[in-house]
């Protein structure tokens, strides 16, 4: 059969004269086109133009298929094997780093040094260091696989980047293996060496959450508190609860005083851990002046404070030792947690201690029913050199605690 030099693109095949008229119908149903184009008849043979092929009359687009050994529209290459390692990947493409798939010399998708000059990011595979953007590769826990390890705190983060700036990063403190989940910490890098991790705050806020019903917090009972969006609030971070405490960080606002106790903890010792060791209460009045020692900052022995030590669980030595250890005495203020030495006006040392802690007041025999659970926002040196100069209530007035 002779085909006609034309046909109609749509339903009809027929053939005759073209109505030529103007009219507002603009459908292009039935318009002309050329034997062997693309939705038109084939030409004699089954024969399209390049780029088409005849199917059941018509003439389509060739959809490529990668995988045929056969170098088709849109593609570079087919090598007809699913080795992406090799010259040519399952996309029919040559590797690239960002295909989107594990190619060519990549350790993980889109990424690695010898690939990419990018390592990869925690949680991909890795066979060395090297390998991953920080640079440790361990194993992860799973098919002992190795995988890209988060920085263990802020710490071992600003060993690997002296000039990180303080902010949000993700850590795991026991590695992608470890029981431990990974969490977000905020980084402080500018004070005594950089490097801490903040783990708590302690906040004039208006809320009562550090208070002596409370106390186990503090003592590394599991629980979070807060968010890392609103820091100068009442805050306790997992890391609490995760990293060792070796040396503390306490920083004052508004007054950004600061001091940096080393030494504090011993091992893997948590701040939790720490405070439970001291013992409660801690009654003795040969440790004044004998506690952590100041290692560095801008905390000065001046006002109600007796000296800029470091003391933990302090009860009231206004009096002799039975009263100290009786949390029913009258005179008994005790504290729970960080603490520092001060004059109420009994003489030093160790004078109302609560009054310089970071919010838990003992039930005292005298006190109010309501003290042991109210959350006193004294905050610690604060109190004794008069530096809570913000509004009341309002989280003006904090006290951060940064371990490292």
């Amino acid at each position: 059969m002779v085909l006609p030099l034309a046909c109609f693109r749509g339903g009809s095949d027929e053939v005759g004269s073209l109505d030529t008229s103007t009219t507002a119908d603009t459908s292009t149903t039935d318009e002309p086109c050329d034997v062997g184009t693309l939705d038109c008849e084939c030409t004699s043979g089954d024969g399209c133009n390049a780029g088409l092929v005849c199917n059941g009359g018509i003439c389509e687009e060739i959809v490529a298929v990668c995988g045929n050994s056969e170098i088709e529209t849109g593609e570079l290459c087919d090598d007809g094997n699913s080795d992406n390692t090799d010259s040519c990947t399952t996309l029919c493409m040559p590797p690239s780093c960002d295909d989107g798939i594990v190619s060519g010399d990549e350790i993980a998708v889109d990424c690695g040094i010898a690939a990419c000059n990018m390592g990869c990011d925690f949680g991909e595979a890795c066979t060395i260091a090297n390998d991953c953007l920080f640079p440790v590769c361990g194993p992860g826990g799973r098919n002992d696989t190795n995988i890209c390890q988060l920085p263990i705190s802020c710490q071992d983060w600003r060993a690997f980047n002296p000039a990180a700036g303080d902010g949000v990063i993700a850590i795991d403190p026991d590695g992608a293996a470890g029981p431990i989940p990974e969490m977000d910490v905020f980084c402080h890098m500018s004070k005594s060496g950089g490097g801490w991790t903040l783990v708590f705050t302690a906040s004039d806020d208006g809320e009562n959450t550090w208070t002596w019903n409370n106390r186990a917090k503090l003592a590394g009972e599991p629980d979070t508190v807060g968010s890392l969006d609103m820091t100068h609030l009442d805050f306790m971070s997992p890391a609490y609860h995760a990293l060792p405490a070796t040396d503390l960080l306490f920083v004052h606002q508004p007054s950004d005083v600061w001091a940096h106790y080393a030494n504090v903890g011993v091992g893997a010792q948590t701040l939790g851990d720490i405070i439970v060791a001291a013992g409660s209460p801690v009654c003795d009045y040969s440790l004044a002046g004998n506690g952590h020692e100041l290692a560095a900052g801008t905390l000065t022995e001046s006002g109600q404070l007796c000296d800029t030590d470091l003391y933990f669980n302090l009860g009231d030595h206004e009096m002799d030792l039975v009263s100290c250890m009786d949390f029913g005495s009258g005179s008994n203020t005790a504290s729970f947690g960080p603490v520092w030495s001060a004059d109420k006006g009994a003489g030093c040392p160790f004078d109302d201690p609560a009054e310089f802690g970071l919010g838990p007041h003992g039930p005292c025999g005298v006190c109010p029913m309501q003290f042991p659970s109210t959350e006193f926002n004294y905050l610690g040196f604060a109190n004794a050199l008069n530096l809570n100069t913000g509004a009341q209530g309002a989280g003006e007035n904090y006290m951060q605690i940064y371990v490292r």
